[in-house]
This record gives C-alpha cells, sequence and structure tokens, in this order.
C-alpha cells in the first residue's frame, strides 16, 4: 500500500503483488517471479527457541550466512528477499512483473494447490527455489505423502522391568529428496530394525513403551529415540545389542561416520511409569518400519544420474498413552504411474499390518519442456554476463512449477537460485557472493526479456 502496488492474497495467505514496468518495458510480456515463505524449521538439542514466534539468531562470518542451533530458512527466504527488493527499487529496467509468494510449500505445497490460476496473468515463470548457482532447473519430480497408523494394546509391566532408553543420532540427514541419493542413514529405520531384533532376545523380554524419530516427512531423520522396559537376561540384550550396533555403524561407516548408537538404562528416580504395548503390537510393529522400502526405489533412464523414484521415513510417532504408531513418508517420483505404484505398495503392505493410511499433499510432476525461449534468454544472459553456460538440470525434489504448469496452459518456466547447502537442517548455509552473483544475474535477465 505504502508504495501504491497492486496486490491479492487470497485465503490460503498466498500474496500476489504486481508492478508496472519500468520505462520502455511498458510493452513487453508479463514476468512472475516465485517463491514461497515457510520454512523447514529444525534445531539442535538444547536450543530454546520456540520456532513458530522467535526470531533466529543469524551469523555470518562474510562468506556464507547461518542460523546458530537452527535451519536458516534461506529455503526460500531468499526468494522472498530478491522480489521484495524488487520491489521496492525505482531503478532497475524490467517488464511487468507479478510476484507470486506461497505458503506451505514444505508441507506438500498447499499454498500453491490453493491458489487461483486466474491471479495469474504472465506466463513466464521464473522461481528462486534452486540452491545451486550456475544452474537452471527445468523438470522436477512429483510427490505425495503417505500417512500410516498402526494400532497397539497397552499392558501391564513386567515385575522388576527396568527402563531403557535406545537411541540413534548423530546422522547427517539432510532433504530427502536432494541427499536421498547418497544412501546415508535413516534413524527412524535404523530403531526399527534394532527393536526387531531385540524384541526377540533369549531370557529376555524388552517392552516398547514409546518411540520418536524424525523431524518432517521430507527431511532424512538424523535422530529417533524408544523407551523401553527391560527385563529379564538383560546380559544377554546388551551383548546383542553391541555387536548389533557395531554391525549397523560399519555399514554407514563412510556415509554417515558420526552415528551414535545407545542403550542406556534409566536412573531408579526416573523410573517410567505408563505402561508398554503388548509383544504382538511390538513384534508388528518393528517388522513393518523393517518391511516397509526406504530410500532409493530406481534411477531414470533418461537423465543420468537422477533418482526416478524413492521414499522416506521422515516421522515416527509414538507417544506413553497413545493405542496408535504414527508413520509420515514423503514419497516422489519423476515418472507419475511409478509413484502411483509406490503408494499402492505402501497401501497394501499397511493394510496386511492391520493398520490405516491417508495420501496427502500430492503433487505433480514438473514435465521438460523442449520450447522454452525463457530458458534460452536466461542461458544466453549467463553467458554474456559470466562467460559460461549454465547447467541444465532436472530435480528430484518437488517444485512448484509442476503445479504451476499444470494450472496454466503454456507455461514458461525456469527455477533458479543462489548456492545454499544443507537446507532443512542445522548446518544450512546460504552463500554472500553467490547471492550477491545471482541478483546481479535475476536483474540483468528481466533487462534481457
Amino acid at each position: 500500500r505504502a508504495r501504491s502496488l497492486d496486490f491479492t492474497q487470497d485465503d490460503a495467505k498466498n500474496i500476489v503483488i504486481r508492478k508496472r514496468a519500468s520505462y520502455g518495458y511498458e510493452y513487453k510480456d508479463t514476468v512472475v517471479l516465485q517463491g514461497h515463505m515457510d520454512m523447514v524449521a529444525v534445531k539442535n538439542e538444547g536450543v530454546s527457541l520456540d520456532l513458530t514466534k522467535d526470531g533466529l539468531d543469524l551469523r555470518t562470518d562474510g562468506t556464507e550466512i547461518w542460523a546458530e542451533g537452527t535451519s536458516l530458512g534461506g529455503d526460500d527466504g531468499i526468494a522472498v528477499a530478491y522480489c521484495l527488493a524488487l520491489l521496492d527499487s525505482d531503478d532497475i529496467p524490467h517488464p511487468p512483473l507479478e510476484i507470486v509468494i506461497t505458503t506451505d510449500e514444505e508441507t506438500g505445497m498447499c499454498g500453491a494447490k490453493a491458489l487461483d490460476p486466474s491471479l495469474i496473468r504472465g506466463r513466464r515463470l521464473i522461481n528462486i527455489d534452486n540452491e545451486e548457482e550456475g544452474v537452471l532447473l527445468v523438470s522436477c519430480a512429483g510427490g505425495a505423502r503417505f500417512n500410516a497408523t498402526l494400532p497397539v494394546k497397552r499392558v501391564s509391566p513386567r515385575s522388576g522391568a527396568k527402563g531403557y532408553v535406545l537411541s540413534v543420532e548423530g546422522l547427517s540427514g539432510g532433504h530427502s529428496g536432494e541427499m536421498i541419493i547418497k544412501g546415508g542413514a535413516n534413524a527412524c529405520v535404523i530403531l526399527g530394525r534394532l527393536l526387531r531384533e531385540l524384541s526377540d532376545v533369549q531370557g529376555a523380554t524388552v517392552e516398547l513403551i514409546s518411540l520418536s524419530g524424525g523431524e518432517a516427512d521430507n527431511a532424512i531423520a538424523r535422530s529417533a529415540r524408544a523407551d523401553l522396559y527391560v527385563s529379564g537376561n538383560t546380559e544377554g540384550l546388551i551383548e546383542l545389542f553391541g555387536r548389533l550396533s557395531d554391525d549397523i555403524r560399519a555399514e554407514y561407516r563412510q556415509k554417515d561416520p558420526d552415528m551414535r548408537i545407545s542403550l542406556i538404562q534409566v536412573d531408579e528416580t526416573q523410573q517410567f511409569s505408563a505402561q508398554p504395548i503388548d509383544p504382538s503390537s511390538f513384534r508388528s510393529l518393528a517388522q513393518y518400519i523393517t518391511v516397509m522400502p526406504n530410500g532409493v526405489q530406481s534411477m531414470s533412464a533418461d537423465i543420468d544420474g537422477l533418482v526416478e523414484t524413492s521414499l522416506n521415513l521422515g516421522l515416527l510417532s509414538m507417544g506413553e498413552k497413545d493405542t496408535s504408531v504414527s508413520l509420515g513418508y514423503s514419497v516422489r517420483s519423476s515418472v507419475r504411474s511409478a509413484r502411483e505404484e509406490l503408494l499402492s505398495k505402501l497401501s497394501i503392505l499397511t493394510e496386511r499390518f492391520n493398520g490405516a493410511y491417508s495420501i496427502t499433499g500430492s503433487y505433480p510432476e514438473w514435465p521438460y519442456r523442449q520450447y522454452s525461449p525463457l530458458r534460452d534468454t536466461m542461458v544466453r544472459v549467463h553467458e554474456e554476463l559470466f562467460g559460461q553456460t549454465p547447467q541444465i538440470k532436472a530435480i528430484h525434489a518437488g517444485v512448484e512449477c509442476g503445479i504451476f504448469s499444470e494450472k496454466l496452459e503454456t507455461l514458461d518456466c525456469v527455477s533458479i537460485g543462489p548456492d545454499m547447502k544443507g537446507i532443512h537442517t542445522t548446518g544450512e548455509r546460504l552463500s554472500v557472493s553467490s547471492c550477491e552473483r545471482m541478483w546481479n544475474y535475476l536483474r540483468a535477465v528481466l533487462a534481457a526479456l
């Protein structure tokens, strides 16, 4: 309002802001600049910030920007920052602009799905949600969330049982689209494997009270924990646990060298008082986590090195009084039929274990466009500005371009962004110099369109 800009905010809180063309660009076609305002908010243990309301503790060394102990939100705060800078300027040449800032991208692109396509007039869209300078994204995978619940029964704990905490920590984690190809460990899956093995120790009884793992379905779980009662042959149990943890750490010694697995008895003054789940529920849950697929399922036959289909168990939870266990998977594929087939397999397995499921947050893939004047212009400008041709890539992750391409016929779109690393983790970093270069690139592209 202060800048006399035309804007619309819809019921999903999406914002569309329009700015008239600068002098000499009045008859150019409209350009849409698009990003999302939400972030994956994760924090290290011991960090007291409430990420639903507190500001971040921002730091910089002049080379990178990060947030101390939490994720930064450069994904996708940088898009909002670029767009606000353009809206605030009066000396940057540009065609008519439509700034589209969506909500809830990280939880299934709900904002983009809810947006009325009639609000968008432009048919050239630059999405600013890429984390690699010098790369033009031109295609992406589609995906969905698979939410499963398994019923459990509660029973009285065995007499003389002692409380233990089983934990898996120190994993590298990361975005489940970008990092799934690395083959790192998933703490929720490792926890399920340990529980399956420990539930069948001769002479010992292990009872499960509660468990938790992961922070978001689209982030590879870095830690997971289970609270247990143990009675009987604890020495045999501890011996088996030692062998198991050694084997698992050896399997991931290259991919997750900082993995920590522990089984620690709870202090007598802090013993659990909750009811455990019955042995049948325990075995069924552990087996379910183990047999459910996880990680890369197939590689693309069209693009070398690109994951075609994958899934990630990102959320695992059961409180000490719950009568069901909740599991959240992120499923991705650049081939729609392959994604639907994988979802069908998950559904069948869940039903076989007497569980229930829902499929939410589905979003379409973004097909590669053979004819793209926008891409051609952006390649030419990159060559002129930096003296090198940008890489043309597809990505195994969701980008809102897929939704906009499905909603708007003839839409020509490309995704760009500055160098970021560790998105969706507390190690997220934004390159200062890359941010400046991509800002200059965006301005040059707008001047050339």
